[in-house]
């Protein structure tokens, strides 16, 4: 039995001891695993990011594609567009070719009518300067006939003004040099009468001038006068008698006016004379003359001899 126990012991141990060794090695292998499974979680987290990221790039792309597709869809329809647009202007093309054709047709007839035209015009020119040429011979005779009769009438009506009605040759006609002499004749006398006429309105006018010249120089020598004879009227002085004179002596005047100014300052120098010297008596004899009485030979006192 103890051998028993000791054989199951050692079996025990043995078995402990193995199974101690597996725990051992399942613990290292267990943590390899934690290792592997935290490594391939952070994989499986890369590659589910770098999933996310290539799902975001593909509906991105099928956008884009989607967009692309539209886009080409619009240029095919823009392309149809085009090509129809590009038929129908071939067909124009050939319209216009049609056309051209046809105008070039037109052209070359109408070449021709332009031709026939022309040569027609040219067959009128002619005509047109053969018609001009007879009409300009016809109007230098009839200007021709029309200027000769003009001058037989323009002739024929001088010679009435120059001669009179009656001719003064009446057995033979007038020449040119006859009709030129009188006409310088009459001229000259007209010329003659004309220079007299200016001669005598100038004198005329002369005349008046002078005539009016001696008018107003008689109206100012006759106000002059009548202020000095108003001055000796009245009861004035020398000196207001001398200042008339001086006005008088000071006026302007031209012949025969100032003949008669010339006798009118004899006459009142005189009676300036005479009153000066009676003023000069009256105050050597002791009268003094006031202003107001001068000239006043009633308020003058009675003189005792």
């Amino acid at each position: 039995i103890s051998a028993l126990q000791k054989g199951y012991n050692q079996v025990l141990c043995q078995t402990l001891s193995e199974r101690n060794s597996e725990i051992t090695s399942l613990k290292h292998e267990g943590e390899n695993l934690r290792k592997d499974n935290a490594v391939t979680s952070g994989m499986v987290s890369s590659l589910q990011k770098e999933v996310s990221t290539r799902d975001e790039q593909i509906q991105q792309l099928t956008q884009e594609v989607n967009q692309l597709k539209s886009e080409n869809k619009e240029k095919e329809h823009q392309l149809e567009a085009l090509s129809s647009r590009c038929y129908m202007l071939k067909e124009e093309l050939r319209k216009e070719d049609s056309q051209k054709e046809h105008q070039e047709a037109q052209g070359k007839e109408l070449k021709l009518c332009k031709i026939q035209i022309q040569d027609m015009e040219k067959e009128m020119r002619k005509l047109r300067e053969e018609l001009k040429k007879s009409s300009t011979e016809q109007n230098m005779i009839s200007k021709t006939l029309r200027e000769k009769s003009k001058l037989e009438h323009f002739r024929t009506q001088i010679i009435k003004a120059t001669y009179g009605q009656v001719k003064p040759f009446l057995d033979r006609s007038i020449t040119d040099q006859q009709l030129i002499e009188k006409i310088t004749q009459v001229t000259e006398d007209s010329i003659n009468l004309q220079q007299k006429k200016w001669t005598l309105q100038k004198e005329t006018q002369l005349h008046s001038s002078k005539r009016e010249e001696i008018t107003e120089n008689i109206e100012k020598l006759k106000t002059s006068l009548d202020n000095c004879q108003a001055c000796m009227k009245m009861s004035c002085c020398s000196k207001d008698l001398k200042k008339e004179v001086d006005v008088l002596q000071s006026l302007q005047v031209s012949p025969p006016v100032s003949g008669l100014q010339e006798a009118a300052l004899d006459i009142l120098r005189l009676a300036l004379s005479w009153l000066e010297d009676t003023e000069r008596l009256l105050g050597d004899v002791g009268i003094q003359l006031s202003s107001s009485d001068a000239g006043d030979w009633r308020s003058f006192p009675p003189v005792v001899a």
